[in-house]
């Protein structure tokens, strides 16, 4: 009896111990897969930074190719084709029609009669003053206090006070030379006021003035 007992013991003896051995391989083999296939969440290969931000952690896209960048539209436009002034802003200026000699708020644009006057920029007719002792005027008021005022112009027929006009649209043309400045010569004598102040159209226009 004691004998067959004895086998029993060692029966289950070795059994739990063939238990433990299969048990340790078994860890065995999960380590050595966790440890050499077994990443997590860690890709495989980390994300490139670019040059634009080398610290995000993010994978940036190339930037697009860009061609040469458009010039900027000027703000406002030459009132006439013409390449030079013939008096300048602020000049001492001699009427030679009255022998006046006065100040001269504005710039005189030499010019044949006939030739298109344009609108500096985009606003609505403001007057229309037609005189055959100071010359024809068109004032346009462009907003923000800034007006320009074109002196001794045949304004265009369908010009009207209160139309709105586009930048670099025809108001008139020079006219002939007659009035208070009749033996002056044909031109365009343009003025330019912020808030009913006189200015020097140079603040807006690139001006260049003929050789004295």
């Amino acid at each position: 009896m004691k004998e067959e007992n004895t086998k029993k013991r060692k029966g289950i003896y070795y059994i739990l111990l063939a238990v433990g051995v299969l048990l340790l391989a078994a860890a065995t083999v999960l380590t050595v897969w966790f440890t050499t296939n077994g990443r997590g969440d860690v890709a495989e290969n980390p994300p490139i930074d670019t040059p634009d931000d080398p610290d995000d952690g993010n994978i940036d896209e190339p930037d697009e190719p860009t061609g040469p960048s458009e010039p900027e539209e000027p703000s406002y436009v030459r009132p006439i084709a013409v390449e030079t002034c013939s008096v300048e802003y602020n000049a001492v200026y001699v009427n030679q029609t009255t022998d006046f000699i006065y100040r001269h708020k504005a710039v005189d644009f030499a010019a044949e009669a006939g030739t298109e006057v344009y609108a500096m920029a985009g606003g609505t007719v403001a007057d229309i003053s037609l005189s055959e002792e100071l010359g024809n005027l068109v004032t346009i008021d462009h907003g923000n206090g800034l007006t320009t005022t074109y002196r001794f112009i045949e304004p265009t027929e369908s010009l009207k006070e209160g139309a709105k006009v586009e930048k670099g649209a025809v108001i008139g043309t020079v006219a002939e030379a007659y009035g208070s400045e009749a033996a002056d010569g044909t031109h365009l004598h343009l003025e330019i006021a912020e808030d009913g102040v006189s200015v020097d159209p140079n603040e807006y226009l690139d001006l260049t003035y003929d050789e004295k």
